[in-house]
């Protein structure tokens, strides 16, 4: 089980959408082409198939580089909604193999989404720390963005540390978990999409939460323990909440750290390399990491790791 109270408060897959009042531009993401349309979301909640950008920022009085790198404003994005599709009943499965291939087949698209929500705000970070090295110092808006991102990835800081160091600090948190990890911690989690907490409160990975009613109470709890386990309003709000924690919560600092190694040698980040970070992730320690090593290992789960360009 995951304890992953970031602030001390329950954990639910609403802290994951920052409310936006501002209008915000759609932009449907497809192989080839995007589509650019209005959306009059107040949650920051995906709209049916649709992916919620924003236009490039304005630079109000600052002068821009011809060089510079086109920036966006990073309010939360959301691409795609797989909502519309219901989980099959992997409880029927006779086949092992056949209920194994239905699970990949259910929650990779929404894990590459996840990631690519993540990677619209790294590509955002990455362009303003590239500016920043052009002498482009960001705008108050872009500012106030960055602001809205640390408080996202519960990082502290202050007025007095320099915007490269905030900027570094981010980019080892806005980043992707490999589809390998997260398939096999979803299955050994979820026992393959059949457990209660899969079923009725969409959470795969066993997320703790801390506030009476925040979720279902597990059956065998200890007398000793309060917690429940978190509900999330679907499965894709339960995978954006997985990541996030991954890339924020301080009992998985090792695994940015090893994740952000292996981006400075420009190596392919695979799930069963960065298992070591999940120590804590389970009260079970390593145990639970060599089990969960040796699902993506005898299951090949590594076949599933995406390149999303940085």
């Amino acid at each position: 089980m995951c304890s992953s109270d970031l602030n001390g408060s329950m954990l639910i897959s609403r802290s994951l959408l920052i409310g936006l009042s501002l209008p915000l531009f759609i932009c449907l993401i497809t192989l080839n082409q995007a589509i650019l349309g209005k959306s009059s979301s107040a949650r920051g909640t995906p709209s049916s198939q649709h992916a919620l950008i924003e236009s490039p920022l304005a630079s109000p009085g600052a002068r821009r580089s011809k060089t510079e790198v086109h920036v966006f404003h990073p309010r939360p994005v959301m691409i795609g909604d797989a909502s519309r599709y219901s989980p099959p009943d992997f409880s029927t499965f006779k086949s092992t193999e056949a209920k194994k291939q239905a699970f990949y087949t259910y929650l990779l698209p929404k894990i590459h989404m996840a990631n690519q929500e993540v990677m619209f705000e790294r590509k955002w970070l990455t362009a303003l720390s590239q500016n920043l090295a052009q002498g482009i110092y960001p705008t108050d808006e872009e500012l106030q963005a960055l602001d809205r991102i640390e408080k996202r990835y519960a990082v502290k800081t202050n007025q007095f540390v320099a915007i490269q160091e905030r900027l570094a600090a981010m980019l080892s948190r806005a980043d992707i978990v490999p589809a390998s990890l997260v398939i096999a911690q979803a299955a050994k989690e979820s026992g393959w999409g059949t457990s209660r907490f899969a079923l009725q409160g969409n959470n795969y990975f066993g997320i703790w939460c801390f506030t009476r009613d925040c979720g279902l109470t597990p059956r065998r709890r200890d007398n000793d323990r309060s917690h429940e386990v978190a509900t999330f309003d679907s499965v894709e709000d339960g995978v954006r909440y997985y990541i996030r924690t991954i890339n924020s919560h301080v009992a998985y600092a090792d695994l940015r750290n090893m994740r952000a190694s292996a981006r400075r040698q420009d190596t392919q980040v695979f799930g069963d390399k960065l298992a070591k970070g999940l120590v804590s992730y389970s009260e079970r320690g390593m145990l639970y990491v060599n089990e969960i090593r040796s699902m993506i290992q005898h299951n090949q789960l590594n076949r599933f790791t995406r390149i999303y360009s940085a």
